[in-house]
């Protein structure tokens, strides 16, 4: 008696190994496109949120100032400047033809649509309510973001 070998891919066992790297390469690149559309943030918000954050952490400091006061306010129409002073010495500035704030002579956000300030009261403490409109990327899109800051006394 002679038994032969067989040894070798059949036609069906080959069929088979086609079909599970096909499957597994389709589960491999619908992974990886969940990963990457989670990971990539949205430019959008990006800027905006940038932009945004500069502007917070130069004002949240001047507002924290010990003994720091408003002097002055002043919203202007159409392109018009608009300001508030401290007794601190420095004046954020929103110049509207160039979209951006200022602290004093420095740009400390761009991109910026609008910026209107307004003192009140809260809890028998001075405050500003800043109101900034801040573009993204595409023409089409801005965000608008109000906040209100309370002086230290």
């Amino acid at each position: 008696m002679n038994i032969k070998s067989e040894k070798g891919v059949t036609l069906t066992s080959l069929i088979i190994y086609v079909i599970a790297m096909l499957i597994t390469v389709t589960i491999i690149t619908v992974v990886t496109g969940y990963f990457k559309k989670n990971v990539n943030p949205d430019p959008e918000t990006y800027t905006f949120m940038g932009e945004f954050t500069k502007f917070q952490s130069y004002f949240s400091e001047e507002v924290n100032r010990d003994k720091n006061k408003i002097l002055e306010i002043y919203n202007g129409e159409g392109t018009e400047q608009s300001y508030v002073a401290f007794s601190s010495g420095n004046q954020y500035t929103f110049v509207p033809n160039n979209h951006a704030v200022y602290q004093n002579n420095v740009k400390i956000a761009s991109g910026v649509q609008t910026c209107k300030f307004k003192e009140t009261n809260e809890n028998g403490k001075s405050a500003i309510i800043v109101t900034l409109e801040i573009k993204g990327n595409s023409e089409s899109t801005s965000q608008i973001r109000t906040t209100t800051y309370t002086l230290n006394k």
